[in-house]
């Protein structure tokens, strides 16, 4: 398919390559982000308002929406004990409800053509939990659960959903991530090594135009699975998960990032 396609978080990282990469492709693509630009409309994903004005003004444009893909998300980096829950509440509403909030106000313009396309965008976090990212991997899980159960519910409308879950890729979110606001002394050691480690594996990972690729095929595809995999880190952790002994499997994780 070609058509019309909304992108969250378009300003940077693998929104703005799958931007660039279909519009290459001859799709006529609409991005949005917090970050203004000049070359995507500035809408803050926590804002119903601001959400619902943008998704109308693109169906008012075109006449149509096709295909709708959610990036915007950002990391808090802090373990469990020290994020405090408005830190966890604020992420949850940018990563959670800012992913509701478009998947809301695209679906009853779907619904009305009797056809459409939503690629709710997880992260090979959601399967995985990052220590030091254990918010940011609950709100990918998060997602996952609600495409899912919007595949289900939409299906009938003729709306085909499909999760995407990238494992690393280069991209600014560690640069871009929040801190906590109260660390504790206690973590600080293993902190640090964590985040040594996933700069690391962000730096070696898959380019972001991967990720578009992914996307592209997914929206080509006749009919679209629930899920998709994009990078061999993740596929590997995905199955190793499933067929490892749980023991087995946490001691992995564990010297993968270094504890």
């Amino acid at each position: 398919m070609t058509g019309v396609v909304l992108i969250t978080g378009a300003a940077n990282g693998m929104g703005a390559a799958t931007v660039r990469h279909l519009a290459r492709a001859g799709y006529t693509v609409e991005g949005c982000d917090l970050v203004p630009g000049p070359t995507h409309a500035t809408v803050d994903v926590r804002d119903t308002e601001s959400v619902d004005a943008w998704v109308k003004e693109m169906a008012a444009r075109h006449g149509r929406i096709d295909a709708v893909v959610t990036f915007a998300a950002y990391g808090v980096v802090g373990s469990v004990e020290e994020t405090g829950p408005d830190e966890a509440a604020a992420l949850f509403d940018a990563n959670v409800l800012g992913t509701h909030r478009v998947l809301r106000a695209v679906l009853p313009i779907m619904r009305a053509q009797g056809r459409g396309r939503a690629i709710v965008v997880s992260s090979g976090a959601g399967a995985i939990a990052e220590p030091y990212g254990g918010w940011y991997s609950a709100t990918k899980a998060a997602v996952e659960r609600i495409g899912e159960a919007m595949r289900m519910e939409a299906a009938r409308f003729g709306i085909a959903v499909s999760v995407l879950a990238p494992g690393w890729t280069v991209t600014p979110i560690i640069d871009s991530a929040v801190r906590v606001a109260a660390p504790l002394p206690e973590y600080d050691a293993d902190r640090r090594a964590v985040l040594e480690r996933v700069s690391g594996y962000l730096a070696d990972g898959q380019p972001a135009d991967a990720v578009a690729g992914k996307v592209q095929a997914i929206l080509e595809t006749r009919r679209p699975r629930q899920t998709y995999l994009c990078g061999n880190d993740v596929r590997l952790s995905f199955w190793t998960r499933r067929l490892v002994p749980a023991k087995v499997y946490e001691r992995l994780v564990r010297d993968y990032y270094g504890l």
